[in-house]
């Protein structure tokens, strides 16, 4: 190593590498994953400027990624909500049960006879290849927009798969467990005997949490520290019990946990602490892990045959199960397509492959060394080729959406009705969304889809269809929801695509309350409230002027927005001026100002 850091300067740098890579990926628009993955490379087996793995030792080492991986397991599984399962189409229950077979079989297939692999690590191996993940999927369908079947199907493989493929490859890896240490009663009774005591611990645990929190024996601020004890104890404790058994019982934890909370917003604050606490995990530890690779394995496993094995994977494997799943269901062949060109590895593939290499390495199991390098050969290959081709094929194959970024007008209002009007007049996607009052049915009249579910939440927010919409406006006339909500918006939509209507605050302190960063965002002009917009529009309509013809706009006229001809709208905020362009047109209130 060129650098001998000590332990806890060692923890904090990969901590900050993690996160850096995350920035850098927004970026630059690349998939966070390949950002990592360099990342890692580059301070480990490249450079060799640090590998954690032998500076910390395995007995902290593997422990930090085994803790690391069973919160990142329980964030994934606990965000499956129950309620959207009943919609489900023939096609995604066909791609997670008969495709996910396929491509279990097929992949044990290609690693042991393109890799050389063992058969029993072979079908573990398997068995976590089937996971994607919606850590990976979801920024790579958000940037292609591909149509509602595809999005569908490629977000629910990912969600449901990821719990189900570290299962899968623990129950195969007991089951040969208990062939080499011989086919005796005894050894079957104390394996399932275990298995149960697991699974009594996992369901158990989420009985307890949930029978504490109904009787309001946990404060609101100790739920999310609570909740991650929880969930270190019963890993720690099952492992204990049963070798890697953690994984099974913090998954079955956070799947009653999912069933449970029905996403009430008393769970919201602890749902954030343990999203943020795996997003760190997730970065941290890939970069941990490749760093961790050494140059004389790296360059080992670089061979043809793992290219060989990630196009058999990318050409064969995927393609074969996708269309044999999904043959004569209601998705069509273009559809059906392009689902089978989207399979991209995660960061949990990696994280559980670490943990498999290092109990078959204890068992002396031949090339068990080689199973970490190999699966982050395949992760980098398939999250390369399919971050960087996904949105262009599919465009190519006429699956991904034609229209423009569509806005999310929340609140219903003479205003935003009619604002929402003049967007769809442009073919603009428009979505409305009301709290407060159940006026739907005059959103549904005018044309407008309408938001189902809790726009606040973020889990109705995952499981809605909203990659056509890139904009959020809040148009209700409380000032303190609109705050709220932009609180919440922000980080999934991002800082400037999320505007409010202006403060209907008659004095001067209260106005000046309104600081930092929401200031900036106040649609159009804020001294004019919410119920003057809308008492202007049912006397007047919104007027558009042609970019060439922008200099007949005066300084009587209020500017609302500008659309490209692209169909890309920009509003305009009460601080800054929408500038003069050539071509589009620009959305006016007409004579509003005396002077």
């Amino acid at each position: 190593m060129i650098f001998d850091l000590p332990l806890m300067l060692m923890i904090v740098v990969f901590l900050a590498l993690g996160i850096f890579s995350q920035w850098l990926a927004n970026k630059i628009k690349w998939p966070s994953i390949v950002v990592m993955a360099i990342v890692g490379l580059l301070v480990g087996p490249v450079l060799g400027i640090a590998n954690p793995k032998e500076a910390m030792g395995s007995d902290v080492f593997s422990p930090i990624v085994s803790l690391a991986v069973a919160i990142i397991l329980f964030e994934g599984s606990s965000n499956l909500d129950f309620r959207e399962l009943r919609g489900i189409s023939k096609a995604v229950i066909r791609m997670v049960t008969v495709g996910a077979a396929i491509a279990w079989v097929l992949g044990a297939v290609a690693l042991h006879y393109i890799l050389d692999f063992p058969l029993s690590v072979s079908l573990v191996m398997g068995g976590l290849f089937l996971i994607t993940g919606p850590t990976v999927i979801q920024p790579l369908l958000k940037q292609a927009k591909v149509k509602k079947n595809v999005d569908s199907i490629l977000r629910w493989e990912s969600i449901i798969l990821d719990p189900i493929g570290p299962m899968l490859a623990l129950t195969v890896f007991y089951v040969f467990q208990i062939i080499d240490d011989g086919i005796s009663f005894l050894v079957i009774v104390q394996f399932f005997l275990k298995i149960v005591c697991v699974i009594v611990i996992g369901f158990g645990a989420s009985f307890l949490f949930n029978w504490l929190i109904k009787h309001d024996l946990i404060p609101q601020s100790l739920m999310p520290p609570i909740q991650l004890v929880f969930i270190l104890l019963i890993f720690s404790i099952c492992d204990e019990i049963l070798a890697e058994s953690g994984l099974l019982s913090v998954t079955i934890f956070g799947l009653m946990m999912a069933r449970n909370k029905r996403h009430d917003l008393m769970f919201k604050e602890s749902d954030h602490f343990i999203e943020n606490a795996s997003t760190i995990l997730v970065s941290t530890v890939f970069i941990l892990i490749t760093s961790s690779l050494t140059k004389d394995v790296l360059l080992n496993v670089l061979s043809w045959q793992l290219v060989v094995f990630s196009i058999v994977m990318i050409l064969l494997v995927r393609p074969i199960s996708v269309i044999v799943s999904t043959f004569r269901t209601e998705i069509s062949k273009r559809e059906r397509a392009s689902v089978a060109l989207m399979a991209p590895r995660g960061i949990v593939v990696l994280t559980v492959a670490q943990f498999f290499s290092s109990l078959f390495m204890d068992d002396g199991v031949k090339m068990a060394q080689y199973i970490t390098p190999v699966t982050f050969g395949l992760v980098f290959i398939t999250v390369v080729i399919y971050g960087f081709s996904f949105t262009p094929l599919s465009k190519l194959l006429g699956v991904a959406s034609n229209e423009p970024p569509g806005v999310i007008i929340v609140g219903e209002s003479e205003f935003s009705f009619h604002i929402g009007s003049m967007l769809k007049e442009h073919g603009i996607p428009v979505m409305i969304f009301n709290l407060f009052e159940n006026t739907s049915d005059k959103a549904h009249q005018e044309g407008f889809e309408v938001f189902k579910g809790n726009l606040l939440s973020s889990n109705d927010r995952i499981y809605s269809d909203l990659l056509r919409y890139n904009k959020c406006i809040l148009m209700t006339k409380s000032f303190i929801f609109n705050s709220l909500a932009f609180n919440e918006l922000v980080p999934e939509f991002g800082l400037n695509n999320v505007d409010m209507m202006p403060v209907s605050f008659n004095d001067e302190q209260a106005r000046n309350n309104m600081n930092g960063p929401i200031r900036n965002h106040i649609l159009f002009d804020e001294n004019h409230t919410p119920r003057w917009f809308d008492q202007y529009i049912t006397q007047h309509n919104i007027i558009e002027v042609p970019a060439e013809r922008y200099d007949e706009i005066t300084h009587k006229d209020m500017l609302i927005y500008y659309i490209s001809d692209s169909k890309k709208v920009t509003f305009k905020r009460s601080q800054r001026t929408l500038p003069k362009e050539d071509h589009g047109v620009y959305g006016i209130l007409k004579n509003v100002y005396d002077k």
